[in-house]
């Protein structure tokens, strides 16, 4: 169902996506993801391999031993949504043909933070509002806070994520995903207060091909920007991609709700990444949405 749904979404054969049959609608096919599930070369992991367009995706999904019995992270659908995301984003980002543009420190943890944002916008519950809190992984870790450092909220509290925090993480690629996938979880809640929340598997279209909802309507945003963004992009340049998606699918309809999301977690319009110099956190708003 997830690859149905980011078919719908733009992840088509010309995309990239994985598919074994193309049906003549460009890109190249023989690629579809193998799962190999029950792993026996491990234990406590889940990983994705993403070669070049035209060539299987390899998700292998270990038995996670926290617990007895043993749990398989298969049943979990936010490990094997995460999993299959890093395909997603490694396809798109630098295009089909070059699945080795997220190897960076941010381009790196931000392919952790996409692959956590789209395992909790799918997992959405009718009745969870911004108030609701998502963690990764808790039933496969029989561990109900999550493997994260924090679950995804919008409070500060509950979540204090902020850009800066990407110097204390020592290049861990899971520890600055967590601020990306912070970020976008801001932007989902702002975009579903906007629009609504769609509760059912695929998003409805309007007659110029944009979600009508908020949920999809950010997954769709998100997709679109991964294909704008350069190889190795930082998180300043996927910030771009963002508000240019966004300005190419609407016109820019939504621009305030996804810079409201950015400066909360101090990625305002003045947030600084200069070599040998530590980040700088902006929590301001552009001129133009200070009203």
């Amino acid at each position: 169902m997830f690859h149905d749904l980011l078919y719908t979404l733009g992840f088509t054969e010309a995309a990239g996506n994985f598919q074994v049959n193309n049906n003549g609608q460009g890109g190249k096919g023989d690629d579809p993801v193998i799962l190999d599930a029950q792993d026996g070369s491990g234990s406590n992991n889940a990983y994705f391999a993403t070669p070049p367009d035209g060539s299987p995706g390899r998700m292998t999904m270990l038995m996670y031993t926290w617990s007895v019995p043993e749990r398989d992270s298969t049943f979990e659908a936010g490990v094997v949504i995460h999993e299959y995301a890093h395909g997603l984003s490694n396809r798109l980002t630098g295009g089909p043909d070059n699945s080795n543009c997220l190897g960076g420190e941010e381009s790196g943890g931000m392919g952790e933070g996409w692959s956590d944002f789209f395992a909790t916008a799918v997992r959405l519950k009718p009745n969870d509002t911004r108030e609701t809190d998502y963690p990764i992984s808790a039933w496969v870790n029989d561990w109900a806070p999550g493997i994260r450092a924090y679950p995804y909220s919008t409070s500060m509290t509950t979540n204090p994520h902020v850009y800066s925090d990407i110097d204390k993480m020592g290049g861990e690629p899971h520890s600055i995903g967590e601020i990306w996938a912070s970020v976008l979880y801001e932007i989902l809640w702002n975009l579903i207060d906007k629009h609504g929340k769609n509760d059912g598997d695929f998003p409805n279209f309007d007659s110029n091909g944009v979600p009508t909802d908020g949920k999809f309507l950010t997954m769709k945003i998100v997709l679109d920007a991964m294909a704008l963004q350069p190889c190795y992009p930082a998180f300043n340049q996927a910030r771009k991609a963002i508000i240019d998606a966004d300005r190419a699918l609407t016109g820019g309809a939504n621009y305030c709700e996804l810079w409201a999301g950015f400066a909360k977690r101090g990625m305002g319009p003045d947030a600084t990444n200069s070599t040998y110099k530590p980040r700088m956190d902006d929590f301001n708003l552009p001129v133009g949405c200070l009203n």
